[in-house]
């Protein structure tokens, strides 16, 4: 071994083990998300706050709040954005501007998604961050250089108040929300397998189009190496 390569090893080690550790949750916490999607109707019935741990979407939060008991509701529902909020604002503060056109491409070409959000990010960043501090707002907080205190402070008091919110809407709603968990529970077996086979579809779709946000450390070094490349040809499109 060359001591120049004896140099840039330690390098190399370090910036993978950085990426192992943005990929790897990022993987665990999509993974979760598509298994509460897949198999919600069970879960709703069996394990109603497992529901809040895997996963962030609001229509399920509001269906479990009669069923769990506040301090439940509260830590599990806070414990998982206060988790990956941080996660994916470093990644985008890390990787800039190819953490963005990663998410870009795991969305689809056809996406209108981030270019929507980055159209109006720099007018509306606050209160993007204070209603939905998600993974593709925080990638764009931290590839945008937004002060860190500053997104950590909104995103902190926004999701308190969405979470707070819908647990005051669904005790209003308590009564049908019950009868809804009531229904579910009963068909519980024929509602799961179809939500189980839509999932699994979509996932298919995502899987051949390379739009799953799931790859080893390889993989995604070899995305940034195409970055500069792809840039370059964007902005030379007659070259």
């Amino acid at each position: 071994m060359t001591v120049e390569g004896a140099i840039q090893q330690p390098q190399r080690l370090s910036h993978r083990v950085r990426l192992t550790l943005f990929l790897v949750p990022m993987a665990v916490a999509f993974t979760s998300a598509q298994v509460a999607k897949a198999i919600w109707p069970t879960l709703l019935t069996e394990a109603p706050w497992t529901l809040l741990a895997m996963s962030s979407n609001t229509t399920r939060m509001l269906l479990v709040q009669p069923l769990v008991p506040a301090h439940v509701f509260f830590g599990l529902a806070l414990a998982r954005p206060f988790l990956l909020v941080p996660l994916y604002y470093c990644f985008g503060r890390c990787y800039g501007d190819a953490a963005l056109r990663w998410a870009e491409r795991k969305l689809g070409p056809d996406s209108k998604v981030i270019p929507l959000v980055e159209h109006y990010f720099r007018r509306f960043s606050y209160a993007l961050v204070a209603w939905s501090p998600n993974g593709i707002v925080s990638v764009m907080a931290g590839a945008t250089r937004m002060r860190a205190r500053t997104f950590f402070l909104i995103a902190t008091v926004g999701t308190l108040a969405k979470v707070t919110l819908v647990y005051y809407l669904g005790d209003v709603l308590s009564a049908p929300l019950k009868d809804v968990a009531d229904f579910v529970g009963k068909y519980q077996w024929y509602l799961t397998p179809l939500t189980f086979s839509l999932v699994a579809v979509q996932l298919w779709k995502r899987r051949r189009k390379n739009r799953l946000p799931i790859e080893t450390v390889d993989e995604f070094e070899h995305e940034l190496e195409d970055e500069p490349e792809q840039t370059a040809t964007e902005s030379n499109p007659a070259s």
